[in-house]
């Protein structure tokens, strides 16, 4: 019997994993019989343990002594903080050992899994990790394949992630069909172009059949992003004024966007940044508002905070309307935030995806009226500003959403079946 290959989608939010010996690949149970997790890591202070996935987020929602929470680390990748350390429980720790931490626990359920240490992987790549810079991507690249690598494979090569989807979603049809594919996770949004039939499946090369890729480092971390700004950080004094020797002067927005990407949250737990704000708030105008900025800065609660923006954004995905209690803050203010107010925050985005998929169909060369079959993946085409592009482009096309999180990661071993056996 042949020894199993891996594919694995190591997200921006979510990662997934699958596995295959030569027959049908299998989504591989990454935590607690799910066969998706949630990317993030959580060091508790003064202990040497790491958790990962969903349950680093309740040990870090739970815990009352502290300790460092990460999430979005994919985001880093080809950026100069690679080459650089953080903080944590006193040592100064690489990025790289990081997110090589939370690889090697996939590889670690990929073998259990198995039951035998599998060697060769198709990792999955965004068609650009970092936007018109093709040495960053590059540079992105291999630090991913030395991460893999230093997890205990042997053989690593990549995929794009929405060509994976593709190859997912093959397996399920009867006929041919010129399918586009709409990957919008939680850091990037990819598209592709490609010819599927039962006769490819198979093919050694499909490079014919891929017409054009094209993607944007826009997703759901930016949904998060500007959901935040426009609805929770006014709640924390964000547009407010203070008052110093007779001038009155707006409350920098620094410390807010900050809160409000995902990856950058830690860099505001700092005595700095405490004071600076403890100054803000003797001399604002709505002191109220920055005393809750304060006890977010000193009780670090701004990863708690963009979970619920997170809940908020996912909420609105169902409902036209929806009201949010920060009950993680002493006083529990009240948020009341429409879809239409959600669909504003994000239109700059939506309209920056639309440019790009508008420049996929144009480089593969055909119109939009040819478009068979439209396939969606990634969480954040749950959002339906964003699921209601797929219509808006594509009138004669079927739309297939199926298994919006994990497809990837089957696509990938579908691939590395191709490759690797």
């Amino acid at each position: 019997m042949a020894s199993y290959v891996a594919g694995i989608d190591f997200g921006t939010s979510n990662s997934s994993t699958a596995i295959t010996n030569g027959g049908v690949p299998r989504l591989v149970d990454v935590e607690n019989g799910r066969n998706t997790i949630p990317t993030a890591l959580y060091f508790p202070e003064k202990s040497s343990e790491v958790f990962y996935g969903r349950t680093a987020q309740q040990k870090y929602v739970d815990s009352e002594t502290g300790g460092r929470f990460m999430r979005s680390m994919k985001r880093i990748l080809g950026t100069p903080l690679m080459d650089s350390s953080t903080q944590i429980n006193g040592h100064m720790v690489k990025f790289d050992d990081i997110i090589g931490a939370f690889v090697s626990y996939m590889k670690q359920k990929i073998d259990a899994s198995a039951n035998e240490n599998v060697e060769s992987v198709v990792m999955g790549r965004p068609v650009h990790f970092r936007d018109n810079d093709p040495a960053a991507d590059d540079k992105a690249q291999q630090e991913l394949k030395r991460i893999a690598r230093k997890a205990g494979f042997k053989n690593v090569c990549f995929q794009y992630e929405p060509i994976a989807a593709a190859f997912a979603h093959e397996q399920k049809i009867n006929s041919e069909k010129l399918a586009c594919v709409i990957d919008i996770g939680g850091g990037t949004s990819d598209f592709t172009v490609i010819r599927l039939s039962p006769e490819n499946r198979n093919k050694a090369d499909r490079t014919k059949d891929v017409l054009a890729n094209t993607g944007v480092r826009i997703g759901g971390n930016d949904f998060d992003k500007n959901l935040s700004l426009n609805a929770f950080m006014p709640v924390l004094g964000m547009g407010t004024d203070y008052k110093v020797y007779g001038k009155v002067l707006s409350i920098p927005n620094s410390i807010y966007i900050n809160l409000s990407t995902w990856n950058q949250v830690n860099d505001v737990y700092n005595y700095k940044t405490l004071n600076l704000v403890k100054g803000y708030q003797t001399w604002a105008l709505e002191p109220e508002k920055l005393a809750r900025l304060y006890q977010v800065v000193q009780n670090r609660l701004g990863h708690i905070n963009l979970n619920y923006v997170e809940k908020a954004k996912i909420a609105l995905s169902k409902d036209l309307s929806i009201e949010s209690i920060l009950d993680f803050l002493s006083d529990k203010p009240s948020i009341y935030i429409t879809r239409e107010e959600f669909n504003n925050s994000i239109s700059n985005d939506v309209e920056k995806i639309e440019k790009f998929l508008s420049e996929c169909i144009l480089q593969a060369g055909v119109k939009n009226e040819d478009i068979d079959l439209v396939i969606l993946t990634g969480g954040s085409t749950e959002v339906p500003r964003v699921s209601e592009i797929a219509t808006k482009f594509f009138p004669n096309a079927e739309v297939s959403a199926g298994d919006k999180l994990s497809s990837v990661g089957m696509g990938l071993a579908y691939d590395a079946r191709r490759i690797f056996l």
